[in-house]
C-alpha cells in the first residue's frame, strides 16, 4: 500500500471540510467539491490567484504551480463534474457525470507511483500543474470506487447547504451533512407543507 502524500495539509483540509471527513487521500477531492460557495462571498477559487492559494494551503500542489485564467477554469469545470457525480451518489443519476468523466479520463491520464513491495498506485505527491490535479483526483476517484468508498461521499439533500460529506453510517442512507440543522430543516418544512395540505 502506498503512504499518502505526506506534504498535503491533512488538517487544514479538515478545517475547511469542517466534519464528516472522507478518509484520505479522497478528503482531497470532497476538499475540492467544498470549495464550492452555496452563499455569496464563500467561494474559495474565486479567481486563478484564489485558486492557486487554495491548492498551496492544501498541500496539493509544488511552490511554483502556475494557475493562469485557463487553468482557473478547467478547474472549476473540474470541480462541477466532481459536484454532479457526488450528487449522483444520493440522487442516483450518474448519466450527466459519466459523459463529462469520459473526455476528462481521455485527457488526463493518472499517473501511478511503485509501492516498496511492488504495488502500484495513484501518484499522491504534489502537482506541478492543475492538469496534474485533475488526473490525480480522477486516480483517487478511480481508487475509492474500487474500495467502496466512493458511494459514501454525498452532497448534503438540504437545497440551503449542498456540502460535500462522508456517509460513515452502517447503512449508507445518510441523506444530510448535519441531521440537526440541515435534516430538522427538511424535516419541518416537510411537516409544514403537510399541515398547510390538510384540512381545516
Amino acid at each position: 500500500m502506498l503512504v499518502y502524500n505526506p506534504s498535503v495539509d491533512v488538517a487544514e483540509l479538515k478545517r475547511q471540510v469542517e466534519y464528516k471527513f472522507a478518509p484520505e487521500p479522497l478528503l482531497a477531492v470532497q476538499g475540492l467539491a467544498n470549495t464550492f460557495a452555496f452563499e455569496p462571498g464563500e467561494e474559495r477559487l474565486h479567481d486563478p490567484q484564489g485558486a492557486r492559494e487554495w491548492l498551496l494551503a492544501s498541500g496539493l500542489a509544488i511552490a511554483d504551480v502556475h494557475v493562469g485564467e485557463s487553468e482557473w477554469r478547467r478547474l472549476l469545470e473540474f470541480r462541477a463534474t466532481i459536484r454532479n457525480l457526488i450528487d449522483a451518489n444520493l440522487e442516483g443519476d450518474h448519466a450527466r457525470a459519466a459523459v463529462e468523466l469520459s473526455s476528462l479520463v481521455a485527457t488526463h491520464p493518472v499517473a501511478l507511483a511503485v509501492g516498496e513491495h511492488g504495488t502500484l498506485g495513484v501518484d499522491l505527491a504534489p502537482v506541478g500543474s492543475v492538469d496534474a490535479l485533475i488526473a490525480q483526483m480522477l486516480g483517487i476517484v478511480s481508487e475509492a470506487q474500487i474500495r467502496g468508498q466512493w458511494e459514501r461521499l454525498k452532497v448534503c439533500a438540504s437545497d440551503d447547504c449542498r456540502w460535500a460529506f462522508y456517509d460513515s453510517s452502517r447503512n449508507r442512507g445518510g441523506t444530510w451533512c448535519k441531521m440537526e440543522t440541515c435534516g430538522n430543516k427538511v424535516n419541518n418544512r416537510s411537516y409544514r407543507r403537510r399541515l398547510g395540505a390538510s384540512p381545516a
